[in-house]
């Protein structure tokens, strides 16, 4: 398949209550795993691209990096049968614009450092451009705070305010809302718990599909149930990592003398796959790419 937009799948996600999966990737190993485990549990799925990725990937150049990832984006699409999308998380205005002229399929406008009024006229203008090419658009409204180095969370600091989140969807036309609610980015232990009261309250003020960013470090009971109360779309980043990291660690630890990357890389892409499938399981994706031709 090509690359497509995500919002058909996701608005059906938030009627059935289940969430479609954005994993990030950082390397084409990590980009061959989430397509090659979406395939094997018949679900649709985001590749999803971090500002920190693009640098990597660019060699600190922003603008390579995503040239390089919207091709191995679409060469990883054409390998499987299964929809995906390809999604650029937490960027600027420039690489927005840069992603669109380059065949992603979604993005994420951070606002954040912006005052609110000067965040929704931006998202909206970036909404129009988008939206008149058929690319979906996500914003955050609210701070999910990053853990330290080791992987410790740090305590939320702004959740979500209800009333911001109705006024800016309203105003916006945002196909997605990533909403603060106690999640923290790269922590490296399940042992965060949601705001499931006020995730309840933002549910019942905006009809857009909700998002929960950081979800490798909550816990997976909270996970269940933010999805049973409105979450559709999942962002996993460290636990990917994680598995993908310890499998090539346990490769070269077992053999010392190895110096062929295909050797060990392909131990991280295998366990990666077999993460990505659990996850998607989890959150109720598998066997749903197959009512996607009814959804175009």
């Amino acid at each position: 398949m090509s690359l497509h937009n995500l919002k058909p799948w996701i608005v059906r996600a938030q009627r059935e209550q289940y969430a479609i999966g954005a994993f990030n990737a950082n390397t084409m190993e990590q980009v061959q795993a989430i397509v090659l485990a979406a395939q094997a549990e018949n679900a649709p799925v985001i590749i999803q691209i971090s500002h920190h990725a693009l640098q990597y990937l660019g060699s600190g150049n922003e603008i390579i990096g995503l040239r390089y990832m919207a091709e191995i984006g679409k060469v990883a699409a054409q390998s499987v049968s299964v929809p995906v999308a390809l999604h650029l998380d937490h960027a600027t205005e420039c690489e927005i614009l840069q992603a669109i002229g380059l065949g992603f399929t979604s993005v994420m406008f951070d606002g954040g450092d912006k005052p609110f009024r000067e965040n929704i006229e931006a998202t909206k203008r970036l909404c129009e451009i988008a939206h008149s090419v058929g690319v979906s658009v996500e914003a955050e409204l609210g701070e999910v705070p990053r853990a330290d180095r080791s992987g410790i969370a740090q305590p939320a600091t702004e959740l979500t305010r209800v009333e911001d989140a109705a006024e800016f969807v309203c105003a916006t036309s945002i196909d997605v809302l990533a909403i603060a609610i106690g999640s923290v980015h790269a922590v490296k232990q399940k042992n965060v718990e949601l705001d499931l009261e006020h995730l309840k309250a933002i549910r019942a003020a905006v009809d857009v599909p909700l998002v929960l960013h950081g979800a490798s470090g909550v816990t997976d009971a909270c996970i269940a149930e933010g999805i049973r109360l409105g979450l559709c779309k999942v962002n996993v980043a460290t636990q990917l990592n994680q598995a993908f990291t310890q499998a090539v660690r346990t490769k070269l630890s077992g053999d010392p003398k190895e110096v062929d990357p295909r050797r060990y890389l392909d131990q991280g892409r295998d366990a990666m796959v077999e993460q990505v499938r659990e996850r998607i399981r989890f959150i109720g994706a598998s066997e749903k790419a197959l009512h996607y031709d009814s959804l175009c």
